[in-house]
């Protein structure tokens, strides 16, 4: 039993924040919410000082990647580490995240045994980690050899054969990638089976043609934001509009902060030196990235890539389109105790979002998009007690959420 005392509680529900509060934690969930001076503390309970700090609800990441731990090198990766996967590298991720405040999270392409069993895992409590939404395998409808983390399809039968696999093994969502140039039975084929068992379909969307290609297919939601050319060509517009006129609702998770984010990572290099982004890998793992991470030569976002981002989000926000928060999380210069902050604060920075909205978006926005808002996403009495509290005021400066000083995560505090 905790009783979190002093903070400003910002509840995620975009309301007033409340000052000096008070939140009572019994088990996994909260129990009671009140200020200095209308809530007592009963004895048996933990005090937890939270003056000075800010309170805020669990973030969630809904794009993530634990397998990776940030190396640029995804052959050598595979090569050299596909068989720890389980063991290491994906519960080293999770640590990290869990620690950086990301109580929730969905991993979008992954080997399905491997985070099936990690999800396990950390839901029994042996292993800390966010809560887990996960694709499994990636459906990649390519004759490219698949990597652990991706399914060759060939067809729609095997499509439809693969997905139900999928879903049999118990992944919460379907992931598309690859799809440009393949026909589209088999996109279709995939959306129609994953749709049958009440599951949505993520899919890339970094071309035009793969847009193209979901739309017709009835994809629910699209990842990234490409930047082949400056804007939507009028015919993905009109194709937006359309699904956005008549439903289902069309989800959007841009994964901003990566390109906007690019250049900064690319000439500075000190994240390597911060052992947060190391947090459960052995040495010799840990050096092998550090080592690889300082001798790429990443190239430095063109001037024009900030320019073709906020574009395509104000295209998306006024064709009623409704974006996700996402990170992109474990890909070279997203490191998992980094990932989310710096993905919301380049929404706040440089897209223009206002703080509480970023806040809200990662919070209970994305609970409700998970169908998981009756248990997580506000501090409010009865749900599971995921909550963090930050130095600062995150209203006002949002990287204060790079280093939380609590993490609770269903009632249990790790940091």
């Amino acid at each position: 039993m905790l009783a979190l005392v002093g903070g400003t509680l910002v509840d995620g529900s975009g309301g007033t924040p409340l000052e000096d509060s008070i939140v009572l934690i019994r088990g996994e969930r909260i129990e009671r919410i009140g200020t200095v001076d209308t809530l007592s503390v009963p004895e048996d309970y933990e005090r937890v000082s939270t003056e000075g700090l800010t309170v805020l609800p669990g973030l969630w990441d809904p794009h993530v990647h634990l397998l990776y731990n940030g190396h640029p090198d995804f052959a050598h990766w595979f090569a050299a580490y596909a068989d720890r996967f389980e063991d290491v590298t994906i519960p080293a991720s999770a640590e990290q995240m869990l620690l950086a405040g990301v109580t929730s999270a969905r991993d979008l392409a992954a080997p399905t045994d491997d985070i099936l069993a990690v999800r396990q895992r950390i839901e029994s409590g042996e292993l800390p980690g966010p809560t887990l939404y996960t694709a499994g395998a990636a459906l990649q409808p390519t004759d490219a050899t698949a990597r652990p983390h991706m399914l060759a399809v060939s067809g729609a039968e095997d499509a439809s054969a693969k997905v139900k696999a999928l879903i049999e093994a118990g992944v919460d969502f379907v992931k598309i990638l690859g799809a440009e140039g393949r026909p589209a039975d088999e996109i279709r084929a995939i959306v129609d089976a994953a749709h049958a068992a009440g599951l949505k379909v993520a899919a890339h969307g970094r071309s035009d043609a793969e847009i193209r290609l979901g739309l017709a297919a009835g994809v629910d939601e699209f990842q990234h934001v490409g930047l082949e050319s400056s804007e939507f060509p009028p015919d993905v517009v009109e194709a937006i509009a359309e699904r956005v006129r008549s439903g289902p609702p069309l989800y959007w998770c841009p994964t901003v902060g990566m390109h906007l984010n690019a250049d900064e990572l690319a000439a500075d290099r000190e994240f390597l030196d911060d052992p947060r982004n190391f947090i459960g890998l052995p040495r010799e793992i840990a050096d092998d990235v550090r080592r690889a991470v300082a001798n790429a030569e990443p190239a430095a976002p063109a001037p024009r890539v900030a320019s073709v981002v906020q574009r395509k989000i104000d295209q998306l926000r006024e064709l009623g389109v409704i974006l996700v928060p996402g990170s992109d999380m474990g890909t070279f210069g997203v490191p998992a105790a980094e990932a989310l902050w710096r993905d919301l604060e380049a929404w706040v920075r440089e897209l223009g979002m206002e703080p509480m909205d970023a806040i809200r978006w990662a919070t209970s926005g994305a609970a409700e998009y998970f169908g998981a808002a009756t248990d997580y996403g506000t501090i409010v009495p009865g749900k599971y007690a995921d909550i963090i509290a930050v130095q600062g005021n995150p209203l006002v400066h949002i990287d204060v959420l790079r280093d939380p000083r609590i993490v609770i995560k269903h009632g249990r505090r790790y940091k």
